[in-house]
């Protein structure tokens, strides 16, 4: 996939600009004709969760590391994302990120669909696959800027 190839130069330089931190947080940036929201530790390899999208396009991505559930390369699965008791069934494919070399997660929805408007509204997001649950806090996250970004308006103003 084109995103796992950029993934690991792109986080670098979205987290190259917030010195010191050592929490996983949210940063919000875009890449020439992409937008990224992405959870996890600045100036570090770190990535917990990132959501992506081609600017113009009405789907957005989820992207997920993966080190617990037995998973294998190629693989066709269904995960769960619940956003404060609002749970959605979603496919999701299973690829290998050179990068970091772990096994990662992708899954796509709509931009206008249930599940971006619980994550614009949510506090906390679950992720369930293969019984094993990676819990994220949302209410930081910005989706707002990222549908907008998404949609081709620039989330600096």
């Amino acid at each position: 996939m084109r995103f796992v190839s950029v993934s690991t130069t792109f986080l670098a330089m979205i987290f190259a600009t917030q010195a010191g931190a050592q929490e996983r947080q949210w940063g919000l940036d875009t890449v020439n004709n992409q937008a990224f929201l992405v959870f996890g530790v600045p100036e570090s390899d770190d990535v917990g969760l990132s959501f992506w999208c081609d600017i113009g396009k009405s789907k957005v991505s989820a992207f997920l590391p993966e080190t617990v559930a037995p998973l294998r390369r190629g693989e066709h699965t269904n995960i769960m994302m619940n956003v404060d008791g609002q749970a959605e069934k979603l496919s999701a494919t299973v690829s290998h990120d050179d990068g970091s070399g772990k096994l990662t997660l992708e899954t796509t929805f709509g931009l206008k669909g249930s599940m971006m408007k619980a994550l614009r509204e949510g506090q906390s997001l679950a992720i369930t696959v293969k019984g094993h649950v990676n819990s994220f806090p949302i209410a930081d996250a910005d989706f707002d800027g990222l549908v907008d970004a998404c949609n081709g308006v620039d989330p600096a103003g």
